[in-house]
């Protein structure tokens, strides 16, 4: 067999293979048994019509399907041999085949490129040093209170703040029922902070009292300003009225929660929390800043048809998910990231090369031992989840990954940066006026 193969960019390879007599022979032989086999015509017992025959009837369909396997069989052992890794099946430009001669064929194929990857040491970064300040314990607290807090009945005039249970009933101007209008244990805040609507209903049902039944106009939000809806009437019948009571602040409320037995107890353990979070959360951030950097460093080009197989799997998951889906916004949206996850995947691949990074039994205990004290489970239960080939294999890419960005991390030249709390606040803000 002789093999010649020509590259074309960075990711497609033009191979053509010429596939003597000698080395097809056996594939149709193949082919003519498998028919011989399942054969059945007028005169003979399945399988037992002569290959002689059988031939005679069928050559040209089988010659037909023993040279796709011929191209299959070949293409595969070239790809193995040149070390090509094909993103997706070839497409044949040309095939020939001459009896009693050879087998001609030339197929293009878009393969995982093969990168260089030089710029991977000394890495510059920006890291984030996170200064917790009381403001974030007293956050914290203030989200523990929240949870704490009960709903005690009021049977006073309805304040604002205060919850309302209603059964809403929309009515014409005259006051009939509309059919099919009713909404039945609506339960909703009395509060300005709420969208347009609620904020209109609490203002006209302040002082309402349970058991009473009030009229309430609601201005229906204008999607021209320039034409004039009619409002929504509706008959609200109140049910029940309640007040948030949030714990105050002191050691009965470190006793309630748990484990502590004083107020200070317990925010020493919530800024213990908020440390090892905001920590975790730097670190992560550091990580995502390598790979950027990484990648930006070193450029490189992905075939299309790879980009393509990873929108296609995006695709087919938010298929299952929802029945009726924008395709073309989805694969707009999810391309970028596409790009971005296929070339830190062959990235870190070929650093895993280039530094023999392996898994050990050791790292694989370590592994698991940080995963159950961060989710504060039992070790034997986070060993129970990877238990076979394709869980194992999971764990020791997630392994390897770790393994990569722990070498990035310490071979960069890492500049930190402090931020706080009114720091994050206002880049959050910025971010949302753009």
């Amino acid at each position: 067999m002789e093999t010649k193969i020509t590259k074309e960019g960075s990711t497609k390879y033009i191979v053509a293979v010429e596939v003597p007599e000698a080395e097809l022979r056996p594939h149709f032989d193949a082919v003519y048994r498998s028919y011989q086999k399942n054969i059945k015509l007028k005169g003979f017992r399945k399988g037992k019509a002569p290959l002689g025959l059988i031939k005679k009837l069928f050559d040209e369909e089988m010659r037909g399907e023993a040279i796709d396997q011929v191209v299959q069989s070949v293409f595969k052992e070239v790809s193995a041999k040149e070390n090509l890794r094909p993103v997706a099946p070839a497409k044949l430009q040309d095939i020939h085949y001459h009896p009693e001669g050879r087998l001609h064929f030339v197929a293009a194929v878009e393969v995982v490129p093969e990168v260089e990857i030089k710029n991977y040491r000394g890495l510059s970064v920006e890291k984030e040093m996170y200064e917790v300040a009381e403001d974030d314990v007293a956050a914290a607290l203030a989200d523990v209170r929240e949870q704490m807090a009960v709903m005690q009945p009021v049977e006073d005039a309805a304040q604002e703040n205060h919850y309302i249970l209603a059964d809403f009933q929309e009515v014409d101007i005259t006051g009939v029922p509309v059919i099919g209008k009713k909404f039945e244990n609506r339960f909703f805040p009395l509060t300005k902070d709420g969208d347009d609507f609620n904020n209109q209903i609490a203002q006209q049902l302040l002082g309402v009292k349970p058991g009473e039944t009030r009229r309430v106009e609601i201005q229906p939000l204008r999607k021209d300003a320039s034409q004039k809806e009619k409002p929504e009437l509706y008959s609200v019948q109140v049910k029940e009225i309640k007040a948030k009571q949030v714990p105050e602040l002191d050691d009965e409320l470190a006793k309630d929660v748990g484990k502590f037995e004083t107020l200070d107890q317990l925010k020493a353990d919530l800024k213990d929390k908020i440390i090892r979070q905001t920590q975790s959360n730097n670190r992560r951030k550091l990580h995502n800043h390598l790979t950027d950097e990484l990648l930006k460093q070193n450029p490189f080009d992905l075939p299309e048809a790879m980009i393509n197989n990873y929108l296609d799997a995006v695709v087919e998951s938010a298929k299952e998910d929802q029945k009726q889906i924008d395709e073309a916004a989805l694969r707009s949206q999810y391309r970028p990231i596409a790009i971005w996850n296929l070339k830190w995947e062959i990235a870190k691949d070929k650093i895993i090369e280039m530094e023999g990074l392996k898994v050990t039994d050791e790292d694989k205990k370590a592994y698991i031992s940080r995963i159950a004290a961060e989710r504060n489970v039992d070790e034997q239960k986070v060993w129970n989840s990877v238990k076979g080939e394709r869980n194992q294999k999971r764990l020791e890419d997630d392994i390897l990954e770790s393994k990569v960005l722990e070498f990035l991390e310490k071979n960069a030249q890492i500049a930190e940066i402090k931020v706080t709390r009114k720091d994050l606040e206002r880049a959050r803000e910025l971010s949302l006026t753009k």
